[in-house]
Protein backbone atom coordinates (compact mmCIF):
# COMPACT_ATOMS: atom_id res chain seq x y z
CA UNK A 1 0.00 0.00 0.00
CA UNK A 2 3.13 2.45 0.56
CA UNK A 3 4.45 1.26 -2.33
CA UNK A 4 1.36 2.08 -4.55
CA UNK A 5 1.43 5.40 -2.46
CA UNK A 6 5.30 6.24 -3.43
CA UNK A 7 4.82 5.61 -6.78
CA UNK A 8 1.85 7.36 -7.56
CA UNK A 9 3.32 10.43 -5.89
CA UNK A 10 6.32 10.11 -7.91
CA UNK A 11 4.28 9.60 -10.91
CA UNK A 12 2.53 12.60 -9.89
CA UNK A 13 5.89 14.50 -9.25
CA UNK A 14 7.00 13.19 -12.80
CA UNK A 15 4.02 14.43 -14.34
CA UNK A 16 4.13 17.89 -12.86
CA UNK A 17 7.89 18.23 -13.66
CA UNK A 18 6.86 17.56 -17.62
CA UNK A 19 4.40 19.76 -17.37
CA UNK A 20 6.15 22.14 -15.77
CA UNK A 21 9.34 22.32 -17.05
CA UNK A 22 9.11 20.87 -20.68
CA UNK A 23 8.64 23.74 -23.17
CA UNK A 24 5.29 22.95 -24.23
CA UNK A 25 3.58 26.39 -25.16
CA UNK A 26 4.30 28.50 -28.03
CA UNK A 27 4.46 32.42 -27.65
CA UNK A 28 4.89 35.39 -29.66
CA UNK A 29 7.33 38.30 -28.55
CA UNK A 30 8.25 41.44 -30.97
CA UNK A 31 12.36 42.68 -31.48
CA UNK A 32 13.52 45.54 -33.13
CA UNK A 33 15.52 44.55 -36.35
CA UNK A 34 18.21 46.80 -38.33
CA UNK A 35 17.97 46.49 -42.26
CA UNK A 36 20.05 48.14 -45.08
CA UNK A 37 17.55 50.65 -47.56
CA UNK A 38 18.32 52.26 -50.71
CA UNK A 39 17.41 56.32 -49.76
CA UNK A 40 16.93 58.76 -52.51
CA UNK A 41 18.33 62.20 -52.10
CA UNK A 42 19.15 65.52 -53.66
CA UNK A 43 22.05 67.48 -53.54
CA UNK A 44 23.24 70.72 -55.00
CA UNK A 45 25.81 70.92 -57.25
CA UNK A 46 27.50 73.69 -58.28
CA UNK A 47 28.29 74.16 -62.05
CA UNK A 48 29.88 77.56 -64.48
CA UNK A 49 27.78 79.06 -67.28
CA UNK A 50 28.92 82.01 -69.13
CA UNK A 51 26.01 84.70 -68.83
CA UNK A 52 25.59 87.96 -71.02
CA UNK A 53 24.88 90.91 -69.38
CA UNK A 54 24.75 94.71 -70.64
CA UNK A 55 27.00 97.50 -68.85
CA UNK A 56 25.88 101.61 -69.74
CA UNK A 57 29.53 102.81 -69.92
CA UNK A 58 30.15 106.92 -71.07
CA UNK A 59 31.36 107.25 -74.56
CA UNK A 60 35.27 107.85 -75.15
CA UNK A 61 36.53 111.10 -76.06
CA UNK A 62 39.24 113.82 -75.92
CA UNK A 63 39.19 117.62 -75.30
CA UNK A 64 41.55 118.85 -78.13
CA UNK A 65 41.98 122.18 -76.60
CA UNK A 66 40.19 124.58 -73.86
CA UNK A 67 41.24 128.09 -74.14
CA UNK A 68 39.45 131.99 -74.12
CA UNK A 69 40.38 135.33 -75.82
CA UNK A 70 39.10 138.68 -75.47
CA UNK A 71 36.46 140.53 -77.59
CA UNK A 72 36.96 144.47 -76.88
CA UNK A 73 36.12 143.92 -73.38
CA UNK A 74 34.43 140.85 -73.29
CA UNK A 75 35.56 137.22 -72.72
CA UNK A 76 35.03 134.04 -75.19
CA UNK A 77 35.99 130.88 -73.83
CA UNK A 78 36.02 127.78 -75.63
CA UNK A 79 36.12 124.02 -75.98
CA UNK A 80 37.22 121.69 -78.30
CA UNK A 81 36.20 117.82 -78.35
CA UNK A 82 36.71 114.82 -80.04
CA UNK A 83 34.32 111.77 -80.49
CA UNK A 84 36.84 108.69 -80.34
CA UNK A 85 34.14 106.23 -79.47
CA UNK A 86 32.70 104.06 -82.23
CA UNK A 87 29.15 105.44 -82.07
CA UNK A 88 27.64 108.96 -82.25
CA UNK A 89 26.45 110.64 -79.51
CA UNK A 90 25.74 114.60 -77.65
CA UNK A 91 28.46 115.97 -75.18
CA UNK A 92 27.06 118.05 -73.02
CA UNK A 93 29.41 121.09 -72.24
CA UNK A 94 29.24 123.14 -68.48
CA UNK A 95 31.13 126.48 -68.46
CA UNK A 96 31.38 127.67 -65.54
CA UNK A 97 32.56 131.77 -65.08
CA UNK A 98 33.58 132.94 -62.05
CA UNK A 99 34.24 137.03 -61.70
CA UNK A 100 34.77 139.73 -59.33
CA UNK A 101 34.33 143.47 -58.86
CA UNK A 102 35.07 146.59 -56.27
CA UNK A 103 32.09 148.98 -56.10
CA UNK A 104 33.25 152.36 -54.32
CA UNK A 105 29.88 154.14 -53.22
CA UNK A 106 29.32 157.06 -50.35
CA UNK A 107 32.99 157.05 -49.56
CA UNK A 108 32.77 152.75 -49.04
CA UNK A 109 34.58 150.43 -50.90
CA UNK A 110 32.41 146.76 -51.49
CA UNK A 111 33.81 143.48 -52.59
CA UNK A 112 31.93 141.31 -54.43
CA UNK A 113 31.80 138.03 -56.93
CA UNK A 114 29.69 136.77 -58.77
CA UNK A 115 29.40 133.14 -60.88
CA UNK A 116 27.35 132.21 -63.89
CA UNK A 117 27.13 128.99 -65.49
CA UNK A 118 25.86 127.51 -69.12
CA UNK A 119 25.61 124.31 -70.99
CA UNK A 120 26.32 123.79 -74.47
CA UNK A 121 25.59 120.56 -76.56
CA UNK A 122 27.98 118.87 -79.23
CA UNK A 123 26.50 116.38 -81.62
CA UNK A 124 29.63 114.41 -82.79
CA UNK A 125 29.74 111.17 -84.44
CA UNK A 126 33.02 108.81 -84.16
CA UNK A 127 36.05 110.68 -85.01
CA UNK A 128 34.24 114.14 -85.31
CA UNK A 129 35.62 117.12 -83.86
CA UNK A 130 33.69 120.56 -82.76
CA UNK A 131 34.38 123.36 -80.72
CA UNK A 132 31.79 124.89 -77.81
CA UNK A 133 31.51 128.44 -77.20
CA UNK A 134 30.81 130.41 -74.68
CA UNK A 135 30.11 134.60 -74.84
CA UNK A 136 30.70 135.93 -70.99
CA UNK A 137 28.97 139.60 -72.07
CA UNK A 138 27.94 140.38 -68.33
CA UNK A 139 32.30 140.39 -67.44
CA UNK A 140 33.87 143.51 -68.36
CA UNK A 141 37.60 142.86 -68.01
CA UNK A 142 38.80 146.40 -67.89
CA UNK A 143 36.71 146.54 -64.48
CA UNK A 144 36.26 142.86 -63.28
CA UNK A 145 39.29 139.79 -62.26
CA UNK A 146 37.67 136.53 -64.05
CA UNK A 147 38.12 132.62 -64.34
CA UNK A 148 36.44 129.93 -65.81
CA UNK A 149 36.49 125.99 -66.20
CA UNK A 150 34.24 123.22 -67.50
CA UNK A 151 33.22 119.91 -67.15
CA UNK A 152 32.21 117.44 -69.95
CA UNK A 153 29.09 114.69 -69.62
CA UNK A 154 29.79 112.72 -72.41
CA UNK A 155 26.57 110.50 -73.47
CA UNK A 156 25.91 107.10 -73.05
CA UNK A 157 26.05 103.55 -74.52
CA UNK A 158 25.16 99.89 -74.14
CA UNK A 159 27.47 97.39 -74.19
CA UNK A 160 27.12 93.92 -73.99
CA UNK A 161 29.86 91.97 -72.19
CA UNK A 162 30.23 88.18 -70.84
CA UNK A 163 30.96 86.97 -67.50
CA UNK A 164 31.42 83.24 -66.16
CA UNK A 165 28.77 82.81 -62.86
CA UNK A 166 28.50 79.97 -60.91
CA UNK A 167 24.88 78.18 -60.13
CA UNK A 168 23.46 75.39 -58.74
CA UNK A 169 21.51 72.33 -59.97
CA UNK A 170 19.78 69.76 -58.06
CA UNK A 171 21.12 66.29 -58.77
CA UNK A 172 19.36 63.09 -57.89
CA UNK A 173 21.46 60.65 -55.46
CA UNK A 174 20.95 57.50 -54.00
CA UNK A 175 22.82 55.93 -50.37
CA UNK A 176 22.77 53.16 -48.25
CA UNK A 177 20.69 53.77 -44.88
CA UNK A 178 20.50 51.31 -41.75
CA UNK A 179 17.07 51.58 -40.14
CA UNK A 180 14.77 49.61 -37.66
CA UNK A 181 11.43 47.39 -37.88
CA UNK A 182 9.93 45.61 -35.55
CA UNK A 183 10.14 41.85 -36.41
CA UNK A 184 7.52 39.14 -34.30
CA UNK A 185 9.01 36.11 -33.20
CA UNK A 186 8.24 33.08 -31.76
CA UNK A 187 9.43 30.80 -28.75
CA UNK A 188 8.31 27.97 -26.54
CA UNK A 189 8.08 28.10 -22.93
CA UNK A 190 7.12 25.90 -20.19
CA UNK A 191 3.29 25.78 -19.09
CA UNK A 192 5.06 27.35 -15.72
CA UNK A 193 6.80 30.10 -17.19
CA UNK A 194 3.51 30.86 -19.57
CA UNK A 195 1.63 31.05 -16.27
CA UNK A 196 3.90 33.61 -14.54
CA UNK A 197 4.87 35.68 -16.87
CA UNK A 198 2.28 35.96 -20.10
Amino acid sequence: MIKKIVIGTVVTLVALLIICLVPLKEVAYTVTVDYQDTETYYEDVPYEETETYYETKPLDYKVIKAYDQVEGTTPLVYVTLQNTDSVSGTFNIHFSIQFSGMTITHGSITLWSKQYSDDKELDLEPGETKTAKHRADYVDIDRNDWSWNYEVSPDTKTVEKQRTVTKYRQVEKQRTVTKQRPETRYEKVTLLEYLIGY
